[in-house]
Formats: C-alpha cells, structure tokens, sequence
C-alpha cells in the first residue's frame, strides 16, 4: 500500500507542469450553504468535486462555492476562486496557476506539494492553514489576515505581503528570493509577550529574507496591542 501510495504521488508529480484543460457546459444543482447570506455559496463535496474533475468543469464551479473537506488534485489555470470557502481542504500534489482567491476564506486546510504561480489571495481569511513541500512563485497575500498559518520545506520567490496580517505564524526550511513589503505587514501573536513577538518577527525576517526591509521592521505588538 505505501508502496502504491509512493507510485501514486510520483506520478501526480510529474503532471505538476501540464495544465488541465478539460471543461463543460454542464450545470449541476446544488445545495446553499446559508442562503439567507447577502453572498449564498454553493456546496460542492468531494463526490461533487470528483464527478466535475472526471467531466470537465463547468463555469462559475469554484466562484462563491463552499468546500467541505475536499481533496483538489486538478484545478484549471486562472480559476476564479473568489469569495469561496475552504473548511478541512486539501490542495494535494497540484498545479495552481494565475488562480485567485481574493476575498476567500480558508480554515483548517493544507496545500502539500503544490506548484502555485501568479496568484492571488487579495483580502483573503487564512487560518489554521498550511503551506508544506510547495513552490510558490510571485504569490501575493496583500491585505490578507492569516491566523496560525506554518510553512515548511518550500521555494518561495517573489512573494508580496503588502499590508498582511502575520499572526502567529512561521516559516521554515524555507528557499526565499525576492520578498517584497514585509516591512508593511503587521506581525503579532495573540496572547504572546512583546518579547515573544518580536523573536517571532525576528524569525519571519531572517526566514524571508527582504533584505533592505530588515532596516524597516516596525515595532512589536504584545497580548495588549501596543
């Protein structure tokens, strides 16, 4: 079984830089997840996913949707993922381009072995979200909130964090090149001491490596704000 597993991972792997490009005109009916809601989501769960995937996906299938743990190993380049949901999600072993997540949230989700270029989280909630053995090329999280979000073991390059909320979060193991506006980021830690905070910002700083901006990091904030 591991064995098939490894099989299984290789070969998803290695389809990282061929775009999937099937699509349908098909509509599917689906459930509403609070339809009372000024902006109502469609439901869409991993048998809904699955089908979509096998057939094709059809128009607005990832716009204002919610995704309860859902496993994506293919997604079209320039996906308009925006003001969707994300609830236990998985981005598993894929190709994530020119897609945009702006005014998205995700919480409890992960995305492993990802290869993620030009996009977009504008105003995105992150939390409880994790990046891990991923590539991410000019991504940017401008003005995005990401609460207790980790990266591991990724090749971050021209990434931009003009106006992000940093809370609680780290970087490790990281490849870092180009990263821009981290000095306008604001880093904190609920419930942490200014100590604390500020060996965390010192961590993000030397992990990301925005050379210049390391003259420009803004004072530290503790459990009060200040």
């Amino acid at each position: 079984m591991l064995r098939q597993r490894i099989t299984d991972f290789q070969a998803q792997k290695e389809l990282l830089p061929q775009p999937y490009t099937k699509s349908s005109s098909q509509q599917y009916h689906y459930k509403i997840f609070d339809p009372s809601a000024e902006r109502p989501l469609k439901i869409v769960d991993q048998r809904l996913y699955d089908r979509a995937a096998k057939d094709g996906f059809p128009p607005g299938f990832f716009r204002e949707t919610y995704f309860d743990r859902v496993t994506f190993y293919c997604i079209p380049d320039h996906t308009d993922f925006n003001f969707s949901r994300f609830s236990c999600c998985t981005f598993a072993v894929c190709r994530i381009k020119e897609a945009t997540f702006d005014g998205a949230a995700l919480s409890s989700s992960e995305f492993h072995s990802c290869a993620m270029q030009y996009v977009t989280f504008f105003q995105a909630s992150i939390a409880h979200t994790h990046f891990h053995d991923s590539t991410l090329q000019n991504v940017s999280f401008q003005k995005a909130w990401m609460k207790s979000c980790h990266t591991v073991d990724c090749d971050l390059e021209n990434i931009s964090f003009l106006h992000t909320t940093l809370d609680g979060c780290s970087f490790g193991r990281v490849n870092a090149h180009g990263t821009s506006n981290l000095h306008t980021a604001t880093i904190t830690q609920g419930g942490a001491t200014n100590e604390e905070v500020e060996q965390n910002r010192k961590a993000i700083f030397s992990a990301l490596r925005p050379g210049k901006e390391k003259q420009r990091v803004p004072p530290a904030k503790g459990r009060d704000g200040r």
